[in-house]
């Protein structure tokens, strides 16, 4: 589906629930990002020097097989990172000044880390750890106590749980597996457990379907989770992987169609750093699933702070400029240029300091 269709469905969609926030937003936004090139300056210089947001990917196994995910596409040797090397990461990360930490792999369900809420203990314990996310589908959440969920949920700032729709076609056509069950009770305790926390985490339900009227159909069961706390989203178009996910008419599955014309830089590029379970660095947790097309270095010997700053990534930053982009980035739909820093969502964001709920809502998820 082409970017222009994709966008008024978007506005159409809006309209159709809230006429007139959706116009105040409209409005708002085409404002806000002609008025604020000084805060697009801003972001751009201060992310040269550090990320918003560090993304451990502890684990990269994975218990689902979504149609719009590259999981089964992966080539690279699956795993679990030891806590020497998770234990170097989080102090690489303090001697950068620290900040959020998302616990989201580049595939993956940190769900399945046998070593997740030890991990969690020590964020939580860390003075200059300031925000912790997690993305996760939620089908190996009953793998974990009432103690231990209400633990995830009092640790994490954010908790998005990616569901496929709200019917079982839907879901084990996007998602592969006949989980939906499983995950709605997931859905379920979540929210139970959420109510009898004094500050328990944001939590997200972050719906993936192939209909855009999907948000119309199960209006009633989605006002309903918003009564109940959680904030709804949802996305029917997807992003390649470069050229690794394509669109199927038997599955309505839309991808993304993009032009090769990128002269901005990559935000995902700015804005975030990516460490696999084995230590290997890419300048893109988002595209690149193997990360090596866009590696920059080892963690496990060379410090994060050397890689943020190292010649290896400012090469792929500047790649964009000079015309000289490598394939993953020249073929990506995911693509958005740094020039949307000066959008409303990005108010606020500074490099190690906790990330505004909106932008989590708008723009990083978890």
């Amino acid at each position: 589906m082409r970017s222009a269709t994709r966008k008024l469905k978007t506005l159409l969609l809006g309209f159709m629930q809230s006429p007139w926030k959706t116009l105040g937003d409209t409005v708002g936004n085409v404002l806000s990002a002609r008025g604020n090139d000084a805060q697009r300056k801003q972001l751009q210089k201060l992310t040269r020097e550090a990320p918003v947001i560090l993304q451990i990917e502890t684990t990269n196994v994975c218990n689902a097989a979504c149609v719009f995910c590259a999981y089964s596409s992966m080539q690279r040797d699956k795993g679990v990172m030891s806590m020497l090397l998770f234990n170097k990461i989080v102090n690489d990360y303090a001697a950068m000044g620290g900040g959020p930490v998302s616990l989201t792999p580049i595939v993956g369900d940190a769900l399945l880390d046998p070593h997740l809420l030890e991990r969690l203990r020590i964020l939580s314990a860390h003075p200059l750890v300031n925000q912790m996310t997690m993305t996760t589908n939620a089908i190996a959440l009953d793998r974990y106590s009432d103690e231990d969920v209400s633990f995830l949920l009092e640790s994490l700032d954010c908790i998005q749980v990616s569901i496929g729709g709200l019917d079982a076609a839907t879901y084990r056509t996007l998602y592969g597996v006949d989980r939906l069950p499983q995950v709605q009770a997931a859905m379920e305790r979540l929210l139970t457990l959420k109510g009898e926390l004094a500050n328990p985490a944001n939590i997200t339900f972050a719906f993936r379907t192939n209909d855009w009227k999907f948000e119309i159909r199960f209006k009633q069961q989605l006002d309903g989770y918003r009564r109940r706390g959680a904030f709804i989203s949802h996305i029917w178009t997807y992003a390649n992987y470069s050229g690794v996910i394509k669109s199927d008419s038997e599955m309505n599955l839309h991808v993304l169609e993009g032009s090769s014309k990128k002269s901005e830089s990559c935000v995902y590029a700015c804005v975030h750093m990516a460490v696999c379970w084995d230590g290997r660095v890419t300048a893109c947790g988002c595209a690149d699933f193997e990360g090596k097309s866009l590696w920059i270095g080892q963690v496990d010997e060379d410090s994060l702070g050397e890689l943020w700053c190292g010649e290896k990534r400012s090469r792929i930053l500047d790649s964009f400029h000079n015309g000289r982009l490598t394939p993953i980035c020249r073929q990506c739909t995911a693509y958005q240029p740094d020039s949307i820093f000066a959008q409303p969502f990005f108010k606020d964001v500074t490099p190690r300091q906790p990330l505004p709920l909106k932008y989590l809502h708008q723009f990083w998820g978890g």
